[in-house]
């Protein structure tokens, strides 16, 4: 006899972030195959609970904050080389600052309205923004592992476990429960 596996059915929230966290995943990675494949699917599945303006602006909030953690990770390495060509001619904290404003004013102008309600626009900017941190801090992780035996990764995987508890947190106030 087969056996069938039963599970709630995810509510309109989970499935946002899970397209949120997608979204930040495939920056970087825009070559990637599957993960297009798995964001297309993502994103279809939270334009079953969520009107397709607020689907596309919640994606690209979650696009422009990962560009600016990335670039703002990216201005603080320490090695002579890269801060040389951090001060002088990539200016990476400058872009992610450039970003940082861009972002907040289209979370401000576009989503805010979209989203009618300032709880619910203040934890999807909780979701954006911690998914984005997290998905940063799991790429920083994997890239040290060789330094596993220092310790130094240690940091990364602390940072990932407060963004994912953030993100947790922050995921059920979205509003977004009911299908449309």
């Amino acid at each position: 006899m087969p056996s069938m596996d039963f599970h709630r059915p995810e509510n309109g929230n989970a499935i946002l972030a899970r397209a949120v966290l997608l979204q930040c995943r495939l920056v970087g990675n825009e070559f990637d195959e599957t993960l297009q494949r798995d964001f297309r699917w993502a994103k279809s599945e939270a334009l079953r609970y969520v009107s397709p303006d607020v689907v596309n602006g919640v994606c690209k909030l979650a696009e422009l904050i990962f560009q600016k953690v990335s670039l703002e990770r990216h201005a603080d390495r320490k090695q002579p080389l890269v801060f040389l060509y951090n001060c002088t001619l990539g200016l990476p904290l400058y872009h992610s600052r450039r970003l940082d404003q861009e972002a907040k004013e289209f979370h401000g102008s576009v989503l805010k309205p979209l989203l009618g309600d300032d709880d619910i626009a203040q934890a999807v900017w909780q979701v954006c923004s911690r998914s984005a941190w997290l998905e940063q801090n799991t790429r920083d992780w994997d890239g040290a592992q060789a330094a596993h035996i220092t310790g130094a990764a240690q940091g990364y995987q602390a940072a990932m476990a407060r963004d994912a508890s953030v993100v947790a947190e922050n995921v059920p106030r979205m509003g977004f429960d009911f299908h449309r």
